[in-house]
């Protein structure tokens, strides 16, 4: 899945092994849910001179620029992947009851450091896109809004910033709870915030699940050997 400045984007993905361009994707989007999902099957070189070689190392570009992300070459294996471009993002995977049920009523979750907004659902921004957002170490306070934009909880639990290196078993995982200390009020009362990326949170929480709990299936990076024709 490219990322472009912590917006997950469709765009083609192409993957280069030793200056040869093995293969390319297009990434598509997931239906209710902000994000996108791609697959590109990289073949050995006996199908195609100069790629897919056991310990190869396979290198990506999005839009002509080389992510720093890389895959490792190995016969039938298949790897999930998330290529990054531009600055830097803490991603988390989030437990919550709570979350799941005020999201399917139309609430939305938001990540704040020092009071900053810094990003949207699990998504959470550097200071270096946002000033005042996430370095290493920064604490982040989760917040639930309602399909008004009211404020209806401060999460219990915080979060803590770190830079997401793009491989899908190194999701952050936390469980948030909003009550009692944290509050939870379902009604429209309380103040204004909004958040970015409005109802699609809980859709990226349960795909980052669904990378995590099932092995990167439906997201990420192929890398298979094609059989050699007799």
């Amino acid at each position: 899945m490219p990322w472009v400045n912590a917006r997950n984007q469709a765009q083609e993905v192409i993957a280069n092994i030793g200056g040869t361009i093995c293969a390319a994707g297009i990434g598509g989007s997931v239906a209710g849910s902000s994000r996108v999902i791609f697959n590109v099957s990289v073949p050995s070189d006996q199908a195609l001179p100069g790629c897919g070689r056991e310990g190869a190392t396979v290198t990506f570009f999005v839009d002509g620029q080389q992510a720093p992300q890389r895959a490792t070459w190995h016969a039938g294996g298949f790897q999930a992947l998330g290529v990054i471009l531009g600055s830097p993002f803490a991603h988390f995977v989030i437990l919550s009851g709570e979350l799941e049920q005020a999201v399917a009523a139309g609430g939305s979750l938001t990540p704040y450091i020092n009071n900053e907004r810094c990003g949207y659902g699990t998504v959470v921004y550097s200071d270096e896109q946002q000033a005042g957002c996430g370095v290493e170490g920064s604490q982040i306070t989760f917040k639930l809004f309602n399909s008004q934009g009211n404020l209806i909880g401060t999460a219990n639990e915080e979060g803590t910033w770190h830079p997401w290196d793009g491989v899908g078993d190194h999701l952050q995982q936390l469980t948030l709870t909003f009550g009692p200390d944290g509050g939870l009020a379902m009604g429209n009362t309380g103040s204004g915030g909004g958040s970015q990326g409005g109802g699609n949170a809980w859709g990226t929480v349960a795909i980052a699940l669904c990378g995590v709990g099932l092995g990167g299936i439906g997201a990420g990076v192929a890398l298979r050997r094609k059989p050699r024709t007799p």
